[in-house]
Formats: structure tokens, sequence, C-alpha cells
């Protein structure tokens, strides 16, 4: 029986990165919502740079977007499809804490698991989003690849998630107080002064705070610094750097990490579904620590 590697679309794992890897990974579209026209992430035919671009333009404009979660019965019909092509599932979902697509794929594989009176389906709680449930889903399928078992590469992903580090930075901390997570007052504080908010990804699988600097510089300065001092350097891994609409930011801090001996980096647009909710001008960065 093989083992088949599932991510939301929140993964970042656009079509053409999947390709680059050689990845037979299933992303599950999720929707989204600009204006009065709606598209199904990842799985519309759009030329994914310029749909990005024009994407965090919109919202810099003003315009409405909106997200939608992967509700158990969508999440059934796809593991049941990989059962009956004769697979076991291992599914990544963006962080418990942050959304409520993990219980939703835990329902779907309670029902399936007990159907067939076996485990067919596993979920793994990613805590995190973005490139940081991608890279635990890509290192997933090189377990498979390996040779690896099912219980093999489960216990594997339980255990790796927690050394996958995601640290950014919003660009307007206004998109934040769409999520709940910080209050008018703290928006008006933080952009009176020109300060940048630190973010990283919790063991509480919530989005938590890391620190506050004075300006842009600073801040790709501060994720800079916190990958050199994280990083596992004891392994060959690719470090990778998510923007929202921001390429000279990302290539900054590419060129920080570079100079630092970290060469293996690679650039990518921030996922559509959680970049909604930090907005343009925000930047990540995702790698295994030490």
């Amino acid at each position: 029986m093989a083992i088949k590697i599932i991510a939301e679309a929140v993964s970042n794992l656009f079509k053409p990165i999947l390709k680059k890897k050689n990845s037979d990974i299933r992303v599950i579209n999720m929707h989204l919502t600009i204006g009065d026209k709606s598209y199904n992430c990842y799985e519309d035919d759009i030329d994914i740079e310029e749909f990005s671009k024009t994407y965090y333009e919109m919202m810099k404009e003003g315009k409405e977007v909106k997200t939608s979660l992967v509700n158990p019965n969508e999440y059934e019909a796809i593991f049941k499809e990989e059962i009956e092509k004769g697979n076991q599932v291992i599914c990544f979902t963006m962080a418990s804490g942050i959304s409520g697509t993990y219980q939703s794929a835990c329902i779907a594989r309670d029902i399936i698991n007990e159907e067939y009176k076996e485990e067919k389906v596993a979920v793994i709680d990613s805590i995190t989003a973005g490139f940081g449930e991608g890279l635990q889903a890509l290192h997933a399928e090189e377990l498979v690849k390996e040779g690896k078992s099912f219980k093999e590469v489960k216990e594997a992903s339980e255990a790796y998630k927690h050394l996958v580090r995601s640290d950014f930075t919003v660009g307007d901390i206004k998109y934040l107080l769409k999520t709940g997570r910080v209050s008018k007052y703290v928006v008006k504080f933080v952009n009176a002064l020109n300060f940048r908010v630190m973010l990283k990804n919790s063991e509480e699988a919530k989005i938590a705070f890391a620190g506050i600097v004075k300006g842009k510089a600073a801040s790709i300065r501060k994720l800079f610094k916190t990958v050199s001092e994280k990083i596992d350097r004891s392994i060959k891994q690719i470090v990778y750097i998510t923007h929202c609409s921001c390429l000279d930011d990302a290539n900054e801090l590419k060129d920080l990490l570079n100079k630092d001996g970290i060469n293996d980096v690679e650039i990518y647009y921030y996922d559509l579904i959680s970049g909604a909710h930090i907005g343009p001008g925000s930047l990540a960065v995702f790698y295994k620590a030490a």
C-alpha cells in the first residue's frame, strides 16, 4: 500500500514549486474571494506570479478579501478518493490554534478510520502555516520516497514539526486587526511610531509575538539574526523566504543569509490564503532549527 502526502493550499506549495521539487504532494484547494469574484486556490489555471502580484496590490487598494475553510465533507471525499486508489493518507493542516481546518480534517479522519476499522488516515497539526506547513509535507514525502512505513512517516512528522521555525514580520499591522489578534489602539500606536511587529509560530499552535523593532530595515535584520542563531547548520537544507509583494525585502534578507554562509535559499510569493491575514509588505522565513 502506498502513502499519499496531502497538504492544504495554505502550505504555499504552488504548482510550479511542486514541479520544481518533482513532488507528488496533493494540495487541497481553498476558496478565496476578492470583491465579488471567487477563486479555488490552487486549482484555478492562473499564473501564480502575476496573480500574487495583482492580489496584494488589490489588498493595498482596499479590496475586501475573504477566505474559507476546508470542511469535513471535503476532507472525507478527498481521503476516500486516495484510499480507493490503494493509498494511506498523511495530511498536514495549518496550526489548530489559528484555523479550524485541523478539526475538520480530524473529523473526516475519524469517520474513515472507523469505517475501515484500521488507520487509513493520519492528520498532522503543523502548528504553523505557509511554507512551514509545506516544508513539513515535503519532508514527509522524502521519507516516503526512502521507503519508510506509514507509522514511521507519521511519527517522524510529529517530531519534525517541532523543529520547523516560521519567523515573519508584517508590513502593516492593520491586517492582524481583522483576525482579532490585535486591538485598533495597538494598530494606531505601532503605525504612528513606524514600528514593525515580529511574529513566529509557537508550540501552542498559534502565532506568537516575537518583539517590536523600529522600521522595515530593522525587521529584515532581525529576521536574519534569528535565522542565523536558530538554524540547524549541521545539515544541508533549503531556507524558504516568502513575501507579500515585497521582493526587494526578500532579496535583502537572502543576501544577508548568503553572507552568513546560508547559501541554499529560495524565494516565493507568500501563500494567498494566510497572506490575506497578514497583508502586503509582509516577509517570512522558514527553516529547520537546531
